[in-house]
């Protein structure tokens, strides 16, 4: 049964952020420039320490790797020369040195994708969240209004990966928070959403 093309018919009602506009069309997340998607979200609160943050870039874990390259070799060229001086000598005792430098490069082997996959941020309403550490976790929230500028770092390794540093300044003391492992895109999306959201923060002030 057809309807009469004299009957109205329904307003359109707009959509707002975060909801469909049709079945099976998908919804557009609050706060997100276009072109530009962010990391699925991980909502495993024994993966990175608080529900609902997102990762950093799994390409993090070979450029950290990549990076680490001229420690190993001191620290090998230290376990090597221990050994062989402890033969020179007959002072086997000198011998056990060598298995510090070799602890180092053991850990750090293993223990480097456990330390990316600890990484994660979540840009909030009204704060950004990061978080990083293993056995010392450490989370920092850093609120929109007192963000004072922001700037993406890349060396040589993170642009031979596609990635980049966030690097935040605030009006407290200490160090600056900084969030590595961001693909490109999704840095120049965060440097725009800080951007964005801390005039509007201080412009209600």
């Amino acid at each position: 049964m057809t309807s009469s093309p004299d009957e109205p018919t329904a307003p359109h009602e707009p959509t707002t952020p975060g909801e469909p506009t049709a079945p099976g069309e998908p919804s557009t997340p609050h706060g997100t420039a276009a072109g530009h998607e962010p990391a699925p979200t991980i909502h495993d609160g024994r993966l990175l320490g608080v529900d609902g943050l997102r990762p950093v870039s799994p390409s993090l874990v070979p450029a950290r790797y990549l990076a680490a390259i001229p420690g190993y070799v001191i620290a090998l060229a230290l376990a090597v020369g221990a050994v062989v001086l402890a033969a020179i000598t007959s002072w086997w005792w000198i011998a056990a040195v060598a298995v510090v430098p070799l602890a180092v490069i053991v850990q750090s082997l293993l223990l480097t994708p456990r330390r990316v996959r600890a990484i994660g941020y979540l840009d909030g309403e009204q704060e950004l969240v990061i978080a990083r550490g293993i056995m010392f976790r450490t989370i920092s929230t850093v609120p929109y209004g007192r963000v004072q500028s922001v700037t993406i770092d890349e060396g040589p390794i993170e642009r031979r990966y596609g990635l980049a540093t966030l690097k935040l300044t605030t009006g407290a003391s200490g160090e600056a928070p900084s969030l590595p492992g961001l693909p490109r895109d999704e840095a120049e999306r965060l440097r725009g959403l800080l951007a964005e959201r801390g005039v509007d923060r201080m412009a209600a002030l």
